[in-house]
């Protein structure tokens, strides 16, 4: 299936509400979608864009530490899914013994802040684009 690459352009907070705004921009061109994320998943995205450490490992961090340390690495994610207001995502691995390469099914919000700590490639499925473009 067809696939773009694309960043991390926008957060939104917004004061007083449970969801914040998360806008993926498509690398290279105009199109972009907005995901809904809760609070600690902006945090999350946000330390991961100014490379900030944290005083202690926040979801994100402790997953990354357990795939290293699982001998396992993250390749990339890509959103491939969009139905009823949800996305969905999954993280592409493969393991340091040359097996196949799994995929794990996630949220795009804990994805995205996976990837972006250890600087892996973000993908949206066409079907994604072509669902929900802006």
């Amino acid at each position: 299936m067809s696939r773009t690459h694309a960043r991390v352009t926008k957060l939104v907070q917004v004061d007083g509400h449970a969801h914040q705004l998360l806008h993926l921009t498509e690398v290279g061109g105009e199109r972009r979608i907005e995901i809904m994320i809760g609070r600690t998943a902006l945090q999350a995205i946000r330390s991961s864009l100014l490379s900030e450490k944290n005083v202690r490992p926040i979801t994100s961090e402790l997953c990354t530490s357990l795939i290293g340390e699982l001998n396992a690495k993250v390749h990339e994610t890509e959103i491939h899914d969009f139905e009823n207001g949800t996305y969905f995502a999954e993280l592409r691995l493969s393991r340091d013994d040359n097996s196949e390469p799994f995929v794990i099914d996630c949220r795009p919000s804990d994805a995205i802040a996976i990837c972006l700590q250890i600087q892996a490639p973000i993908y949206v499925s066409e079907s994604v684009w072509d669902k929900v473009s802006q």
